[in-house]
Order: structure tokens, then C-alpha cells, then sequence
């Protein structure tokens, strides 16, 4: 398959490793090597779940990497599209500062 069209394919499944809001937990996926172990090296089966956090959802999720994905059709946007990285920037940091912020007024609170 050329280049183009599996980028539509891409555009069509909306998988969250093809997102441009992905940003990937290579903690949590490393945490699972020991499932995956095969004569003392971790395989990569094409079924291993990968981990990530979406910055436009703020939320934790976990996907299979080349499967279409019907939950993600309204939020994905392709890595490759030309919305600007600065907008994936903001809302990073603004969650950065949400957190800060939660982690303040739960300290007051437990006072």
C-alpha cells in the first residue's frame, strides 16, 4: 500500500497511536514486559495493548495499536494534520496547572 493511502486508512480507523493528542506511557507500558517475555527478551506481539494519556480528553487510555477505533471517530486528529503542536502544548500545561492547583486545595482541605 503507498504512503497516501495508508494515511487515509489512518484518518478512517482514528486509532490513538496514529493521534496527534497521544502522549505515550512508556512507564506503564514497560510495567508489563514480564507478561510478554519469550526465551529472556520481551516480544511485541501486534495484540500488546499500548498506554498513553490524550491531552484533548485529559483522561488515561490504553489501545491496540492498527484497529479501528469507534469511540475516538469525533476526537482523533492525525499526527500528520496541520493543527498546530501549540495548541497540544496548551492544554498539556493547562492540565499541568489543574493538577497543581487539585493538589493545593485537596492539601486544605485534609487541615
Amino acid at each position: 500500500m503507498d504512503k497516501e493511502s495508508v494515511f487515509e486508512l489512518q484518518k478512517i480507523d482514528c486509532n490513538c497511536n496514529d493521534c496527534k493528542y497521544l502522549e505515550r506511557d512508556r512507564e506503564k507500558y514497560s510495567s508489563y514486559n514480564y507478561m510478554y517475555m519469550e526465551n529472556g527478551k520481551v516480544s511485541n506481539p501486534s495484540h500488546r495493548p499500548l498506554y498513553g494519556n490524550c491531552l484533548k480528553l485529559n483522561k488515561s487510555i490504553c489501545f491496540l495499536a492498527n484497529t479501528c477505533q469507534l469511540d475516538t471517530q469525533k476526537c482523533f486528529l492525525h499526527r500528520r494534520e496541520s493543527e498546530p503542536v501549540i495548541e497540544i502544548k496548551k492544554i498539556s500545561k493547562i492540565r499541568f496547572y489543574i493538577n497543581k492547583i487539585s493538589k493545593l486545595f485537596t492539601k486544605k482541605q485534609k487541615k
